[in-house]
């Protein structure tokens, strides 16, 4: 199950502290998206939160504790889907037992269902476009950043270890590297089709191509 990154800049101890404090993390991101996590400077982000720039440096005393909370704060309000995605892979595996995996067309079977949930969550990720950079710029800064890098690791294995648990369950003896490989697809496509048009067959030949490789090794 995906476990929640923790916050480390200074709390809100009321309603309305708390309220800012979210207007100065919807800043950061929008900011984040427009130019780029360079933009992020405490005087950039009290202009576009209109709060006081002391709220700021109150809540978030240097840059790299606001765009760590701020990556935080993200994975927040983006949890849902791959929460969805992890719930409904392991209920349709629920389904199945070893014997049931080792008959083909059974097998099939759960591909396709497998295959048809990745895509939608695929489609879902590459719709969302400011979700996309704010990825691909929180990754970029976790090269320059120890403490973000520390941050970016815990959500990757938060999400890993889940995959890793799914290929465990149906008795794959390498779960970490099918997880890799997994992962590694959604990625790809997340970001493909953020940039060109959705092709849903193009996404469900690739998904369940590797699905099948996966299965096929697993029950040989």
């Amino acid at each position: 199950m995906l476990q929640p990154l923790l916050y480390i800049g200074r709390q809100a101890s009321r309603s309305d502290g708390q309220a800012r404090r979210v207007a100065i993390l919807e800043a950061t991101l929008k900011l984040i998206v427009a130019e780029g996590i360079r933009g992020v400077r405490h005087r950039a982000v009290a202009s576009m939160a209109q709060v006081p720039l002391a709220s700021t440096t109150y809540y978030f005393s240097d840059i790299k504790e606001l765009i760590h909370d701020a990556l935080t704060f993200h994975v927040e309000k983006t949890m849902a889907a791959n929460l969805a995605l992890e719930k409904r892979s392991f209920a349709a595996l629920g389904e199945f037992n070893a014997a049931s995996l080792k008959d083909r067309s059974r097998r099939a079977q759960l591909v396709a269902m497998l295959g048809g949930f990745v895509c939608e969550h695929i489609k879902g990720h590459a719709k969302d476009r400011e979700g996309r950079l704010l990825e691909l710029a929180f990754h970029e800064e976790a090269l320059r950043n120890p403490a973000l890098a520390q941050a970016i690791v815990a959500l990757d294995d938060a999400i890993f270890g889940p995959m890793m648990g799914f290929f465990g369950q149906i008795g794959a003896s390498a779960p970490r590297a099918l997880a890799c490989q997994m992962l590694g697809l959604i990625r790809l496509l997340e970001y493909r089709y953020t940039v060109r048009p959705w092709d849903e067959e193009e996404c469900k030949s690739a998904v369940t191509s590797l699905l099948e490789s996966q299965f096929a090794a697993i029950s040989a």
